[in-house]
């Protein structure tokens, strides 16, 4: 076998020319579309729209990592990915994908496909590689939301108890492709490709937070996957775990956010920042998601239609006081030509 650096050389040497495949650019393409369709959310919420190229090129990135993960945890954990089958399950979450987004996801496409073979005898593939493959993917994909699932979360507003809340929604994408090594000794490398995803939106916890929750929760039900599709005969207890599993995970982070109590929500004094836009005045001088504004220049803020009102004023000094949850009661001075300040928050005449 060859040894771990060796594999990682190869792995991106062959990774690297697979980005100039023509379906490498198709699966760009439909990441890219999913981006796109965001779009409105963000305008609507965030008043300007993030480029849906430069996410789909993050989401490259970070799946490229994710390939050379997956590339090393095949070998290392000896679960063999038959290039026929899985582009199987690869088809059938490409077309899923267009009916909704929360589908492009292998525990669906894998559960499908193995069903398929049980009940109908088709497509002929080993169902026990197949979910193995799709327990490994899994794993990746909880890596990949710890580090990049609550990038370019999208603040919005959420009725709760007959009460506006402010939330988030995180919806990421990420192309993976991945090296497997066929034949004898492991000499002949295959590249294949992974579309993972992840969809969440929180109200009672910070969207870093929230993905970590999520990351170890896919984790465990990653490992325990592996476990059964590698070690028990039933073949379908595997398909019916992976779908069960999966519905499991998505019901419980919903439950959990009906019952954990929201943390957005509107305040008798102040108002409480849910996003802050880059490049802005607040940026600038360093107000973070959660802060508490109280006052600009002595003005009582207290809803966001105090804010609009304020912003109307010519100005080019601001003096902003705030609490923040950490260092308590604040006060941040700002000093240029006006500019927008950059503040979401929590209305209460929404």
């Amino acid at each position: 076998m060859y040894g771990l650096y060796q594999i990682v050389y190869f792995t991106i040497i062959d990774i690297l020319n697979t980005l100039k495949s023509p379906f490498f650019i198709l699966v760009f393409l439909i990441i890219y579309f999913q981006y796109y369709q965001i779009r409105k959310l963000e305008k609507r919420y965030l008043g300007f729209n993030r480029s849906p190229l430069l996410k789909a090129a993050i989401s490259t990135f970070y799946g490229i990592l994710g390939g050379i993960i997956t590339t090393v945890a095949f070998i290392y954990l000896e679960v063999v990915a038959i290039p026929m089958d899985y582009l199987y399950i690869l088809f059938v979450v490409i077309i899923m994908s267009f009916f909704d987004q929360r589908f492009m996801c292998f525990s669906y496409g894998g559960a499908i496909v193995s069903l398929s073979n049980l009940i109908l005898g088709f497509p002929e593939i080993k169902i026990p590689s197949v979910m193995s493959v799709v327990a490994v993917l899994h794993i990746v994909e909880s890596l990949l939301i710890l580090v990049d699932g609550w990038r370019h979360k999208i603040p919005m507003y959420f009725v709760r108890e007959h009460m506006t809340v402010g939330g988030f929604q995180m919806s990421r994408f990420w192309p993976v492709p991945f090296v497997i090594f066929v034949g004898d000794g492991l000499i002949y490398p295959v590249t294949l490709m992974a579309v993972l995803s992840y969809g969440d939106y929180s109200i009672s916890t910070y969207p870093r937070k929230k993905a970590l929750e999520t990351s170890l929760l896919l984790f465990i039900y990653s490992i325990v996957l592996l476990y059964i599709s590698k070690t028990v005969e039933n073949l379908l207890l595997a398909p019916i775990f992976a779908l069960v599993g999966h519905e499991f995970i998505i019901y419980f982070n919903k439950k959990k956010e009906e019952i954990r109590e929201p943390i957005f929500i509107p305040l008798n004094k102040g108002v409480r920042v849910i996003e802050v836009i880059p490049g802005t005045i607040a940026h600038k001088v360093g107000l973070k998601i959660g802060d508490i504004v109280l006052k600009i220049n002595g003005v009582e803020i207290n809803s966001e239609r105090d804010l609009r009102d304020f912003m109307k004023v010519d100005f080019n000094r601001l003096k902003i006081e705030y609490f923040n949850l950490k260092s308590g009661l604040m006060e941040k001075n700002y000093h240029g030509i006006k500019k927008s300040l950059g503040l979401i928050v929590v209305p209460r005449d929404f």
